[in-house]
């Protein structure tokens, strides 16, 4: 899989929503030693202390909670320009892209798919995953709005 971002992020949420440093290598399948040395490593290149070190665990410093947020969607909105990379390749003409999540089902494309493939046996559909997000709608809400407005000006 190819990464946009700095791999000790994924480390970073990991251990975050492990507690500790051992939970997280044993998810990771790596040595406690190693999760250790990259979170040291991403603390000392940020300038900034991502966990508290208590003997019963690891807590979030403030800033380890802001970062923790945004890193979420950091590797999310990689994944999806990745994908999207991907299909803008696809030289096939005859496919509309549909984005469907947990919040934006594809069941009714499902329902309407004999009808449709009837009256236009060429167009393929491909059904495109991504995460619902504030981020996302607000792009989408973008998009929309600049084809809207490409199509009055045209």
């Amino acid at each position: 899989m190819v990464r946009l971002y700095n791999p000790q992020l994924e480390t970073f949420l990991r251990v975050a929503d492990a507690g500790s440093f051992n939970r997280a290598a044993e998810e990771a399948y790596i040595t406690p030693t190693a999760v250790i040395k990259q979170i040291n490593l991403l603390e000392d290149s940020l300038g900034v202390k991502l966990f508290e070190r208590t003997h019963r665990g690891l807590i979030l410093t403030k800033a380890g909670k802001s970062l923790y947020q945004d890193v979420k969607y950091i590797i999310s909105y990689c994944r999806d320009s990745v994908t999207r990379a991907k299909n803008a390749m696809q030289e096939d003409t005859n496919v509309i892209r549909i984005g469907t999540s947990p919040m934006t089902p594809a069941q009714l494309l499902m329902q309407m798919w004999s009808k449709i493939q009837v009256h236009c046996p060429d167009i393929k559909f491909q059904i495109v995953p991504f995460e619902n997000t504030p981020e996302n709608a607000r792009e989408i809400l973008v998009n929309i709005l600049t084809l809207r407005s490409h199509r009055f000006i045209a």
